[in-house]
């Protein structure tokens, strides 16, 4: 029998010695005798000191989430108001098909960036340093890159398409249909609950709010703006937390590398990672270094990691449902740009945080009364304790620590939205419509969706209340999901992209998958002293075994029965799905569908680089360094800064760039709306009359030429003519009924065919 896995190795420190009950949960490097048989960073257990007043959590969990819900609800009703946008069923649960590409990418990223990602990637460069955050953003960003193939053929096969789950009950029925609905399902519980334990558990440690109480507030105010605005205001609530967490981790990784006087420098902290690495070396790293990419359980991390966000991205609706919301164009570009960008935050900006923690743990004895940081927690807590200390050091108030918990706590708002507005979409279309009602409504599916989104939110208050009394952890749940879920990926891949897939092959690979995972993780775990239980099941080579074995054996199990068994999909049934209410976007032209035939081939072939690039190469490239030298960290640590700077760039000004005009008509109150009309009657007058440029640059069915336009439209301003009615609104949201072509024609793009539909806006 193999010996009790330890999953605190390096932490049970000969000054835990005479204490009842030793922790083993926490350092204190310096051996300080005030804090010997503390049993958590922030003291007793019992009775812990808060570095944040508890009004502070409340605050931010009650005022700032209904606050930012109002503002959500406001700009999404005056959006509406101004481009006479109609709420159907379509736009509520697809956004009219038409987000661009910045905006898409943002919605990823913020989508992506789960509590996890900013704690967890801290907690994993505690264990197995400089390897740990680059395989979470290595084994987390290849799923969304490549997640573009399948989003630009959901495009092309299956454009009426509400969920992935409509495809497979097109193509392989409805027991198929009814084993992958469980998988969403499941998938979608996982994610908020994760999102529920990480959010929770911050703000119980910063302010002392109850973390029963912090679970079930946590989602009120995104319950607000998701039951009003549907995907729309989600994805425009996606733009602010992803800016608000890229300002706040620029900020923070500039601060460490040049102001803080105990850093300064990369150079720096090279020094005091090799000094970390003396007290307290790494098991299995290469000389016990945090300097080094050789490090097995680093690589064991990466792989479970890799499994397991395969599962949370395929199996994920809000992915899907990204894909759906997007024009054409920005369904494959969103994902490339959204998935680099990402990689920014966890690989960016880990360096900062855990360094600095073990600054704090061995050279400030003397900190500001803020908060002590000799100790910083081994846990998810170990990040926003590091982060006041920083602020607090540079003599920032203390309450501005409220900025370093804010990406914690924003994580929650467009995630937690984009699972309330995927589990509502799945319950309205493949419970509610395929089961209940066949023949429901466009306002029926709207109240149910509603409801649902009401209830889930309840409901998963109520779960990260039950999750905190089991005592199951963020970790523990992060390295479990690919065991349960997957064994999904393969098979809800081939029903896109793969014709000859069969429905037996994929309900016989998910569930033999599932039964193989599960039973390899719970017998590996048995074979540990003390058999079965959270310690044992939660061992690294356990959850590997466990997620390898699932994924692996559902990919051979779908592929043999389909070569067995074949399907014949010629995928008319797919892009016959029926729609309930009108969407013209849903429908496209022949030279669209040509571009995106085009499009497949070049997001595949990037797709497969870049995953090669980050996942394979960039790692081998890193061994012959061994332990990194002062020189190769520094040109590490500044590339990497470089990247993260360019990507919050990208995402805080892309997607206000494209819609600049839409911006401007809503800041405007519709003023500016009717300079762009008048623009574009003088523009199609100037191209009539044989002035103009004869195309301009084709994308896909779009023709583009700003220029002209606005030339002309100041020569019309100019003679006193060309300007629309007082009072009067443009007629760009709707059908062209004979003046011109709309407003998106102004912003950058105009479509050939079909004519613009009612309801699509360009936020």
């Amino acid at each position: 029998m193999a010996s009790t896995p330890t999953s605190t190795d390096g932490f049970n420190l000969p000054h835990h010695q005479g204490c009842p009950n030793p922790p083993a949960t926490f350092r204190n490097d310096l051996e300080l005798p005030q804090y010997q048989c503390n049993e958590s960073f922030f003291g007793d257990i019992r009775n812990p000191t808060h570095p944040l007043a508890i009004w502070t959590g409340y605050f931010v969990i009650v005022g700032l989430g209904i606050s930012f819900g109002i503002f959500t609800v406001l700009l999404v009703a005056l959006e509406q108001y101004l481009f006479s946008t109609v709420m159907t069923s379509e736009y509520f649960n697809t956004a009219g098909r038409s987000v661009k590409t910045g905006l898409s990418a943002s919605v990823i990223v913020s989508q992506w960036t789960w509590s996890a990602t900013l704690l967890q990637s801290s907690n994993v460069a505690y264990l197995y340093g400089v390897s740990g955050p680059f395989w979470y953003a290595a084994g987390a960003s290849c799923q969304v890159i490549l997640f573009g193939m399948l989003a630009v053929l959901v495009k092309l096969r299956a454009p009426t398409s509400h969920t992935f789950l409509e495809i497979i009950q097109a193509r392989w029925g409805r027991v198929a249909h009814t084993v992958f609905l469980v998988f969403a399902l499941t998938t979608s519980v996982i994610v908020t609950s994760m999102l529920q334990l990480g959010g929770a558990a911050v703000v119980n440690a910063l302010t002392g709010v109850n973390l029963d109480l912090a679970s079930a507030l946590i989602p009120v105010g995104v319950i607000l703006y998701t039951l009003a605005g549907g995907l729309r205001a989600t994805f425009v609530a996606s733009y602010f937390n992803t800016a608000v967490i890229m300002l706040f981790l620029v900020t923070f990784s500039f601060i460490v590398f040049t102001r803080h006087s105990d850093i300064g420098s990369p150079g720096k902290m090279w020094e005091l990672l090799e000094q970390a690495g003396n007290v307290v070396p790494v098991k299995n790293n290469l000389d016990g270094s945090y300097l080094t990419f050789w490090s097995r359980d680093g690589l064991f991390f990466g792989l479970i990691n890799l499994v397991g966000n395969f599962s949370t991205v395929f199996i994920d609706q809000s992915y899907w449902q990204s894909a759906i919301a997007a024009t054409p164009s920005a369904s494959w570009k969103g994902f490339l740009l959204g998935g680099l960008c990402w990689f920014a935050i966890p690989c960016t900006f880990w360096s900062a945080r855990f360094s600095w923690s073990y600054v704090s743990n061995l050279l400030c004895p003397l900190l500001s009364p803020c908060i002590p940081c000799f100790m910083c927690l081994f846990g998810p807590l170990c990040m926003p304790t590091c982060d006041c200390d920083v602020y607090c050091s540079i003599s920032v108030p203390c309450f501005r620590m409220m900025q370093s918990r804010w990406p914690r706590r924003w994580a929650y708002p467009r995630s937690g939205a984009s699972e309330q507005i995927a589990v509502s979409s799945i319950v309205a279309y493949d419970i509610y419509r395929t089961h209940i009602n066949p023949r429901c409504s466009g306002p029926q599916v709207i109240f149910v969706s509603r409801l649902v989104i009401l209830t889930f939110g309840i409901l998963m208050g109520a779960l990260g209340i039950a999750l905190n009394h089991i005592g199951v952890s963020l970790d523990y749940l992060y390295r479990l999901m690919g065991v349960l879920i997957g064994s999904a990926v393969f098979p809800v891949a081939f029903s896109i992209t793969w014709g000859r897939a069969s429905g037996i092959g994929a309900v016989g690979g998910a569930l033999g998958g599932l039964v193989l995972g599960l039973s390899t993780w719970l017998g590996y775990a048995a074979t540990f002293e003390g058999g079965i239980n959270l310690e044992t099941t939660g061992n690294t080579d356990v959850m590997l075994a466990g997620n390898l074995m699932s994924i692996l054996s559902s990919g051979i199990i779908c592929t043999l029965i389909s070569f067995i068994r074949p399907d014949d999909c010629d995928w008319s049934s797919t892009q016959s799905i029926p729609l309930i209410e009108d969407d013209p976007n849903a429908f496209l032209p022949f030279e669209r569908t040509e571009a995106l035939e085009r499009a497949f081939k070049r997001v595949a072939g990037f797709g497969v680089l870049i995953t090669t690039l980050i996942v394979i190469i960039w790692p081998l490239l890193a061994l012959p360094a061994r332990v990194f030298s002062r020189s190769y960290f520094t040109f590490y640590a500044v590339l990497a800064i470089v990247w993260g700077l360019l990507a919050a760039t990208l995402m805080i000004v892309l997607p206000v760039w494209e819609s600049r005009h839409s911006i401007l008509v809503v800041l405007t109150l519709g003023m500016y709306a009717r300079r762009l009309e008048a623009a574009e009657a003088a523009k199609d007058s100037y191209h009539e009359s044989g002035a103009g440029s004869d195309g301009g640059e084709e994308n896909g069915g779009y023709e583009v030429g700003y220029a002209d336009g606005f030339a002309a439209a100041r020569a019309a301003v100019a003679a006193g003519g060309g300007m629309a009615m007082a009072g009067e609104l443009p007629g760009l949201m709707g059908p062209n009924d004979g003046g011109s072509a709309g407003f998106h024609a102004m912003e950058g793009h105009r479509l050939v065919e079909p004519p613009e539909p009612s309801h699509r806006t360009s936020f």
